[in-house]
């Protein structure tokens, strides 16, 4: 038996005892889970390490590993070790059902392990859907909220997943198999091969929560246990989901350029109109699912370039959101446990109790936000870079470079409000000072704030040749030689770091020209001030953007939003709602309509046969 079986097999077998463990049993399975997470991570490490022959059954071959699968398969077993260990000191008993939340746990991440070493596309199909059953599980936490998210998050990942297997088949269309690590790319000129690359890529971009698919990410956040989100949105679904669109991009077909020119546009448009939506979010979770949504928007910017330098900071990127998203989220888990709040306005002070934490939090507020020296700023510099050279695509790469640099300077405005709402702001009740997080709790929350920094100084001695070239191994074009004669002839970073203090000094000039005639006399604030003088000063992290949201041009737009009007699930659903509300008006239960409607089928059907045998006696 190939050792590839395992790291799906161990997961999901110990998933299985932890479901049917008595009850007496409880207290132990945290730590049954985390010793399996652990000896699953132990498996994904020796798999890569070996290279082990891929598995074939009856001469077809259904589970393999290159290097692509080999990264996302260390990150799977990394992140679900991490996440295990967090929600072991995050969860006390009685607060879950520990054989429900830590079976799903571990469901998750046999699946994502078979996603990420199937070679087969029908076999890839069954992990992939496989996954939404313990994502709808951990959603659906027993409110009605928790019920309603759940089912939208099944509605859109399976109707995609349904796309997905349109797609396989155009595939096997196109190829004569199903095996994705075909040798040579399919040309996109048939009407199969199209068909199949829009498939799958519509599939990859709902499950890694890109517009317009992207409404069920920040509805899971608010909705799941935190250490669940950080697992599954913020991290294996993002991971997942970019792996397969680079599989459609490098391996699987040769995509043309009006198909790069959409994505990018896609990702363009997923960067601005989240991360302007997590601007005016007043729920931490919520806030940091929109930035889940926004990042994604980066990976596609990457991968759709189709250069080099791109495509390594498309992937580079999507490693890094995975480590800052995921300790974000981590130390939102802890700020909760802490005050019981995920609304930033009852929120704060949480700096000198939990210092710690906070560490962690402006770190990777930092990173995700593009602040060298840390990671999320080396791989979108190398985002930035590798749409100037996709500069044969015409003038879209200017939009969606401005576009790129525009959500990286909103993101860091937004997280000015969070670390001031939850850490720097005035606390709300008086905090027990000294008052920390569990070691198992801070541990993976300073191990991904750690990486932060590592992955960021060394960016390209470890992050790039020690981490993403080698999983793009043998890949046309995309090689270490082509990523440094293109990162040689980039566009330095001195001059962004000048057009960026040039920009800062015409902001600066027209703040001075703007307030110059308004300027307004009032008491000083020296500090110390108590009751309604105190109050007067003390203001809310959630008003800091309240004038954006104001402004004519975008009232109605966030109005809208908030209307769920941008909401596909939405709308669809509305429309057959509305569809349904007519067809039950004409049931009215009189026999004359029923009778009307039953001629009038027949009439439509006998008409559509006389119009069909015309055509076909036109033909023969």
């Amino acid at each position: 038996m190939s050792l590839l079986i395992w790291p799906i097999a161990l997961p999901i077998i110990v998933g299985a005892l932890v479901f049917c463990a008595p009850r007496g049993l409880a207290k132990y399975l945290k730590w049954f889970s985390v010793v399996a997470a652990a000896t699953t991570f132990g498996l994904c490490i020796t798999c890569v390490a070996e290279a082990p022959p891929s598995w074939t059954v009856n001469g077809e071959v259904l589970l393999a590993l290159d290097g692509l699968g080999s990264l996302v398969l260390l990150g799977v077993g990394f992140f679900s070790l991490l996440m295990t260990l967090y929600s072991a000191g995050f969860f006390k008993p009685g607060d879950i059902s520990e054989s429900y939340y830590y079976g799903n746990i571990l469901l998750s991440v046999g699946a994502a392990c078979g996603v990420a070493v199937a070679s087969n596309l029908i076999l890839l199909a069954l992990f992939w859907g496989l996954l939404g059953i313990p994502l709808y599980l951990l959603i659906n936490t027993g409110s009605e909220r928790g019920n309603t998210v759940a089912k939208k998050t099944l509605l859109i990942l399976g109707g995609t997943d349904s796309v997905l297997l349109l797609g396989i088949a155009a595939f096997f269309v196109s190829t004569g198999s199903f095996d994705m690590l075909v040798k040579s790319q399919v040309p996109v000129v048939s009407v199969a091969a199209w068909f199949g690359v829009i498939c799958i890529i519509i599939a990859a971009l709902a499950k890694a929560g890109a517009m317009p698919f992207h409404t069920w990410v920040p509805d899971a956040s608010e909705t799941a246990p935190v250490p669940a989100v950080a697992m599954l949105p913020a991290s294996l679904d993002k991971l997942l989901g970019i792996y397969l669109l680079a599989r459609v991009f490098l391996t699987m077909y040769h995509i043309p350029n009006s198909v790069k020119i959409a994505c990018m546009l896609i990702g363009a448009g997923t960067i601005v109109f989240a991360v302007m939506a997590a601007m005016m979010q007043h729920n931490l979770r919520r806030l940091l699912g929109f930035h889940a949504v926004s990042q994604v928007g980066y990976m596609v910017l990457g991968i759709a370039t189709g250069t080099a330098i791109g495509v390594v900071g498309g992937l580079f990127h999507m490693l890094n959101h995975a480590i800052y998203k995921s300790c974000l989220f981590l130390a939102a888990g802890a700020a909760e446990k802490r005050t019981g709040e995920t609304e930033l306005a009852r929120m704060g002070g949480l700096a000198k109790v939990m210092p710690l934490t906070f560490v962690a939090a402006v770190v990777a507020a930092f990173a995700i936000s593009g602040i060298p020296p840390l990671n999320g700023f080396a791989s979108k510099w190398m985002v930035y870079n590798g749409i100037i050279a996709a500069k044969d695509m015409g003038f879209v790469w200017v939009i969606v470079l401005v576009a790129a640099m525009f959500g990286s300077a909103l993101t860091l405005a937004s997280f000015v409000k969070v670390l001031h709402s939850v850490f720097l702001g005035q606390p709300k009740e008086p905090r027990q000072a000294g008052k920390q997080p569990g070691i198992l709790m801070l541990v993976p929350m300073l191990v991904l704030s750690g990486l932060c920094i590592l992955l960021g100084i060394f960016a390209v001695r470890l992050g790039v040749n020690k981490i993403i070239l080698p999983a793009l191994a043998g890949i046309e074009g995309i090689d270490e030689a082509a990523f440094n004669q293109t990162l040689a002839g980039s566009w330095g970073s001195g001059t962004a770091t000048i057009l960026l203090i040039a920009a800062l000094i015409v902001g600066l000039i027209i703040y001075l020209f703007s307030t110059f005639t308004r300027a307004r006399e009032d008491e000083s604030y020296v500090g110390g001030e108590v009751g309604t003088r105190a109050e007067m000063y003390n203001f809310e992290g959630v008003e800091f953007y309240k004038t954006v949201g104001e402004m004519p041009l975008l009232k109605n737009l966030y109005k809208q939003a908030d209307a769920k009007w941008y909401d596909l699930y939405e709308q669809l659903r509305r429309t057959t709602f509305y569809i349904t509300g007519w067809l039950r008006k004409l049931h009215d239960g009189v026999l004359h309509t029923y009778v009307t409607w039953c001629v009038v089928g027949l009439v439509v059907i006998l008409w559509w046969l006389l119009y069909s045998y015309k055509i076909l006696g036109r033909a023969f």
